[in-house]
């Protein structure tokens, strides 16, 4: 398991300043891609997505992992204000599993290297226990098969019982958010493949 920098990923710059959240932060969120693994090429996509097509500053996770290749990728990073879930971006970090989980099963070693990164996380930036994008909005993500496999995770990372949310996102983070959904995900990746034809 490896954290891959920006700078070794080819990330492009961010489209204005970034703008700092307070740590620790509060919430960890989970989510997918809803595309392929594809390591960095995918990683890259999704922010050149991110940035052009949805125009925000950045791409809208704190971290990228790739189960195939068992590495992290590092997105906005710690302490920045993410585009990651809808209401809590001033709040949480957002990691984002590269696949698409509605349809594929997560690798069992995927179970224990999301569990030590919230470990980990716990210990230097907040909670250790994931919270699910879906819970927090009408989607999907991060598909069937991490939810079947999410109180285990959670249980390897810290044994605690499922944290709880404030049930009033923040207004800003609303507007800014507005067109963010369930398919933002599968949207990148259907305008990606689309855009080649």
């Amino acid at each position: 398991m490896e954290l891959v920098r920006r700078a070794d990923w080819g990330a492009a710059p961010p489209k204005g300043r970034p703008v700092p959240i307070a740590a620790p932060v509060r919430y960890l969120f989970l989510h997918h891609s809803a595309g392929p693994d594809g390591g960095a090429q995918v990683v890259r996509s999704i922010q050149d997505f991110h940035q052009r097509v949805r125009g925000w500053q950045d791409v809208g996770y704190t971290w990228l992992y790739s189960p195939g290749s068992r590495t992290f990728y590092e997105g906005r990073g710690p302490a920045i204000h993410g585009a990651h879930t809808r209401g809590y971006n001033k709040v949480g970090h957002g990691l984002c599993v590269l696949g698409n989980y509605d349809k594929a099963e997560l690798p069992v070693h995927a179970i224990d290297d999301l569990a030590e990164w919230a470990y980990w996380h716990g210990g230097t930036w907040g909670p250790d226990q994931y919270i699910p994008h879906r819970q927090m909005g009408e989607t999907a993500c991060p598909g069937r098969n991490i939810m079947a496999v999410l109180d285990t995770i959670n249980d390897l990372a810290s044994g605690r019982s499922v944290v709880q949310v404030d049930s009033e996102p923040d207004p800003d983070d609303l507007e800014m958010l507005r067109d963010a959904d369930d398919l933002a995900s599968l949207s990148w990746w259907e305008r990606e493949v689309f855009s080649r034809d």
